[in-house]
């Protein structure tokens, strides 16, 4: 990395503040420079990396990421933090959404990245490798892009290490959740997230979730600002009191995405953090004429984690995603739910449901990747694969 000080910064590598930007080594990534802000304390101790702006309109993680600059003394820290607040340059001002405008790449699914890729996948590989090496762990801050609403939770990677497993459901925790997602060891075989790309080099890596709409809501910047402080904390780089936990932080262990079945507009029936229940209806798909066409119901038990808020939807575009409790969690009686988990639940009311013949046909196949979807009698359900929503 080659850094760049600002006038109010110490030098790169020097206890006390710097800030600044940096470019990679990788010479196809130096058309731009990252802004930095590491805070190094006087002893020697944990690293913590933390970024934002992967998609740079889920805004409310990057103004989480402002605001943690300031919040790191180094007289009174163990160790470093560093913060990059804006990941994906390429597309500053331009608003793209989820992806890299450079090669199209949705830089969230491309970890570990590869070094002989596309720009999104060498960056990828740069941020493990240069940028984090050394981090005993990496948070990732998302949530609520241009047409989304989203759920507070993290997300870790299951994998077959269990203390790798322990460590990083750990940090998941740290963050004042509804719920806490760890993907299914399945995961580690393809690109994904960056706690799947970090785990599958047996390192550790977290994501946060939390905001709507492209807009700066106070309650989730507050969010990712506090879990982020919790990790510090769990880390050993600082030895203040963690904050107090108001939500349930359920337990989940997938992450299923569903999608529209058919060009149309979406009403949907539940919001991020319901609980809902197997066939469930979850919205309806209707024509410009205000005619049901379609209806969408759960293909499990679980939690809503986000929603696409703006009505339009193409056909096979993702539409919400559920998080399916751990099943020993959901076995366990007497847990204490806040009032954001007991959401009360809508009852699917059978009307007449009209569906284009060609969707009818679709019953019991299964996709490229080997991910089932059906039409049932209730709409259509499909478990998107990994990387088709781009969020």
């Amino acid at each position: 990395m080659k850094t760049t000080a600002s006038s109010n910064s110490v030098a790169y590598g020097e206890p006390g503040i710097f800030r600044g930007h940096f470019s990679f080594a990788d010479p196809r990534l130096s058309g731009y420079m990252w802004p930095l802000c590491e805070i190094r304390g006087d002893r020697d101790g944990p690293r913590l990396c933390i970024s934002a702006g992967v998609h740079v309109n889920e805004v409310a993680a990057i103004e989480a990421a402002v605001r943690l600059q300031k919040l790191f003394d180094p007289r009174k820290i163990q160790g470093s933090v560093s913060i990059i607040p804006l990941v994906n340059q390429p597309a500053l001002y331009k608003y793209s959404e989820y992806v890299c405008p450079l090669d199209g790449k949705n830089i969230n699914f491309s970890f570990p990245g590869d070094p002989n890729g596309s720009f999104s996948e060498i960056l990828c590989d740069a941020i493990m490798n240069e940028w984090c090496v050394g981090a005993d762990c990496y948070v990732d801050m998302h949530g609520g892009d241009l047409r989304e609403n989203v759920s507070k939770f993290t997300i870790f990677q299951h994998t077959d290490d269990p203390v790798l497993d322990e460590r990083a459901r750990r940090m998941a925790m740290c963050f004042d959740a509804e719920l806490v997602v760890g993907l299914p060891v399945a995961h580690i075989s393809k690109p994904g997230r960056p706690p799947t790309g970090f785990a599958s080099k047996n390192r550790l890596a977290i994501m946060s979730e939390a905001g709507a709409n492209g807009l700066v809501d106070e309650a989730s910047v507050q969010f990712h600002v506090d879990g982020v402080l919790n990790v510090a904390r769990a880390l050993g780089i600082l030895d203040t009191p963690s904050t107090e936990f108001q939500r349930a932080r359920v337990p989940c262990d997938d992450y299923i995405w569903v999608a529209c079945p058919t060009d149309g507009e979406f009403y949907s029936e539940v919001e991020p953090g319901d609980r809902i229940h197997k066939d469930q209806r979850l919205g309806t798909i209707c024509d410009l004429f205000g005619e049901t066409v379609a209806e969408i119901a759960a293909p499990e038990t679980g939690f809503l984690l986000w929603r696409i808020t703006h009505p339009s939807i193409p056909n096979g575009s993702p539409v919400l995603a559920i998080a399916v409790e751990e099943r020993a969690a959901s076995q366990r009686q007497g847990d204490i739910r806040t009032q954001q988990s007991q959401t009360t639940i809508r009852p699917w009311h059978g009307t007449n449901v009209r569906f284009k013949p060609e969707l009818l046909q679709k019953k019991g196949n299964t996709d490229e990747n080997h991910n089932d979807y059906s039409i049932t009698h209730r709409g259509f359900v499909a478990c998107c694969p990994v990387g088709t929503r781009q969020g």
